[in-house]
């Protein structure tokens, strides 16, 4: 039968299982190069350095124009030398000539910003042995595949799918998605989680699912022929918890009382006297008025688990629970 392994003590998170999508454990790359000495370049011989060349006894060259309008005398319309303040033809005086200024040259424009792209973190998962202690650490690559025929560990772990989940770590962050596997995929709580009709979660050894009752029950309602039907007390509550066996088969029914319940294994409104995983109080289920249901660990010490559905985020120090395999999701540097 379906037997978890016993967890360790209250602190720590039960294994789970993680593979590269390689399927093999990738070993880190030295990219450092080696050391050696550096070789000296040949010195090149010395260019001899051209012969001064002779001075050209030729005209003397002119003497390159200020740029200056040449003024016309506004009098005889003679063309005078630039700077000339009276014309040499008729002595009148001329205008004086007001230089325009150079343009200023355009600003350079700075090139846009490239935007910086978020790096990956280095993620691994950390096996987590029978007794507790940190086992393999298997880094994870972009998108790592885990299941029984991903990685030879965990070959022999029959409750595992061939295929059974999938890990993809991006610079947005790690997230893991079940890939339709038998026995689904579970994440330890941290605090509480919102259920839904549906959900599945893992305490101990039991596994249970939230429904909603089909219809509100009326302690009164009557046949055709007004006859009152007779039955165990109502709970007052909408909602109930079905007990999942060996094989997806409902073995019990608990319904919750309208404010919600606690589950443990000798205290609380719902008890699973021979589980021995499972601490006296283990869990709550909370219910309010809006329909709203929720559930807490009561600091168990092999935690509560809710089975995932669609792509879930992790974060680092979260567990995972696969098959028969516990992990420890680690990012680097944290």
């Amino acid at each position: 039968g379906y037997k978890l392994k016993p967890l360790p003590v209250p602190d720590q998170a039960i294994p789970i299982m993680t593979r590269a999508p390689s399927g093999r454990h990738q070993q880190p790359h030295n990219e450092t190069g080696s050391l050696g000495a550096v070789q000296q370049q040949p010195a090149q011989p010395s260019q001899p350095q051209p012969s001064a060349q002779p001075v050209s006894s030729g005209p003397p060259s002119q003497k390159p124009s200020s740029g200056r309008p040449s003024p016309s005398c506004p009098h005889c319309g003679a063309g005078n030398p630039s700077g000339n303040r009276f014309c040499g033809t008729c002595g009148g005086r001329l205008p004086d000539v007001v230089e325009s200024a150079p343009a200023p040259a355009p600003a350079a424009v700075a090139p846009p910003e490239q935007p910086v792209s978020a790096q990956a973190p280095d993620v691994f998962l950390v096996c987590i042995n029978e007794d507790g202690t940190d086992g393999a650490r298997i880094p994870l690559s972009t998108e790592s595949i885990l299941g029984r025929s991903t990685d030879q560990r965990f070959a022999s772990d029959p409750f595992l799918s061939p295929e059974h989940a999938v890990l993809r770590v991006t610079g947005a962050g790690i997230e893991i998605e079940d890939k339709q596997s038998l026995n689904g995929t579970f994440v330890r709580i941290r605090g509480s989680v919102i259920l839904h009709e549906g959900s599945c979660f893992l305490m101990g050894r039991q596994v249970l699912r939230l429904e909603s009752f089909p219809h509100k029950i009326n302690p009164k309602q009557v046949d055709s022929e007004g006859t009152r039907f007779m039955g165990s007390p109502i709970p007052g509550g909408s909602f109930k918890l079905v007990q999942i066996g060996i094989g997806g088969v409902e073995q019990n029914a608990y319904c919750l009382p309208a404010g919600g319940a606690v589950l443990g294994r000798e205290r609380g409104d719902i008890t699973f006297p021979g589980d021995k995983f499972m601490s006296a109080r283990h869990a709550q289920v909370t219910t309010d008025g809006d329909g709203r249901v929720s559930l807490a660990d009561m600091n168990s010490s092999n935690g509560t688990w809710i089975r995932i559905q669609g792509p879930h985020k992790l974060t680092d120090q979260d567990f995972i629970f696969l098959g028969q395999q516990l992990f420890r999701v680690q990012v680097s540097g944290t």
